[in-house]
C-alpha cells in the first residue's frame, strides 16, 4: 500500500464520524525519516480541514505555536518560523514551502487521529480504536528511524505500556540522553520516544527540552 492509498481509506474511516470539516493527512519526508512526530488530533484552527481549502491537507497548516516549539527544537528553520508568527494566513504556496523545509530536515508529521471535530477536545476511544490501525500502516509505509510520541495517547496506543511523563523528563534531563523505548508493527521493531504535548494542554517549555536531545541521535 503507498500513502495515497491510505488517505483515501482515511477519508472513508472519517466519514463514520460527522464533522463540518474534513481530516488532516500526515506529511513532510514521506520515506524514510529520520523522525515521524505523532501527535493526536487535528483542529478546526488548522485551515488545511475546512472544506474551502484548495491545497494539501498536513498538520498545523495556518497555525503557529508547534512550529515555534520545532524550532526552538532545532526541527524546523527560524527564517520560516518568523515569517509564520507575522503571517495571518497561509497561501497553498507557503503551506508547500514549510513542507518542503520540513522533509529537508528528515522530519514527517502525523497525528494517531486524523479526523477533524468542531473543537479541540481529544478524541473518545472510539475514535482511536478506529484510527489506530491506520496509523500502523502509515508507519510501515513510511518507514522512520525513530517516532516521537506527542503525549501519552500515542504513546500508550504504540506501546501498550504506560509512563509517567515527569519522571521519564527528570530521568532524561538528569542524563541528557533519551530513553527509548520499542513496539512491534507487523514484525517490525520501531523506535519510540516519548514527549510532552507541545502546545495547550502539554508543556511547550518541557517538550522543547526533550525534542533538543534528538540532536543527540
Amino acid at each position: 500500500m503507498k500513502l495515497k492509498e491510505l488517505w483515501k481509506e482515511v477519508d472513508k474511516l472519517s466519514k463514520r464520524f460527522p464533522s463540518d470539516y474534513r481530516p488532516v493527512l500526515g506529511n513532510g519526508k514521506c520515506d524514510k525519516p529520520k523522525f515521524m512526530i505523532v501527535f493526536i488530533n487535528p483542529t478546526k484552527a488548522n485551515i488545511s480541514s475546512h472544506p474551502g481549502w484548495e491545497g494539501f491537507r498536513a498538520p498545523f497548516i495556518g497555525t503557529k505555536p508547534v512550529w515555534r516549539v520545532l524550532s526552538k527544537a532545532g526541527l524546523f528553520g527560524t527564517q520560516l518560523t518568523k515569517i509564520i508568527n507575522l503571517s495571518n494566513t497561509w497561501s497553498i504556496r507557503f503551506a508547500e514551502i514549510v513542507y518542503t523545509s520540513l522533509a529537508r530536515r528528515g522530519v514527517y508529521l502525523t497525528n494517531i487521529v486524523k479526523w477533524t471535530g468542531s473543537n479541540a477536545d481529544l478524541p473518545n476511544a472510539a475514535k482511536i480504536k478506529a484510527f489506530l490501525p491506520l496509523l500502523k500502516k502509515e508507519i510501515e509505509i513510511v518507514k522512520p528511524k525513530y517516532i516521537v510520541t506527542m503525549g501519552l495517547i500515542p504513546f500508550e496506543h504504540l506501546t501498550g505500556q504506560k509512563i509517567k511523563l515527569g519522571e521519564y523528563y527528570k530521568e532524561v534531563m538528569k542524563k541528557k540522553k533519551l530513553l527509548i523505548f520499542e513496539t512491534n508493527i507487523d514484525s517490525k521493531k520501531y523506535n519510540i520516544i516519548p514527549c510532552y504535548f507541545p502546545v495547550g494542554r502539554g508543556n511547550p517549555k518541557k517538550a522543547t527540552e526533550i525534542l533538543k536531545l534528538l540532536k543527540t541521535l
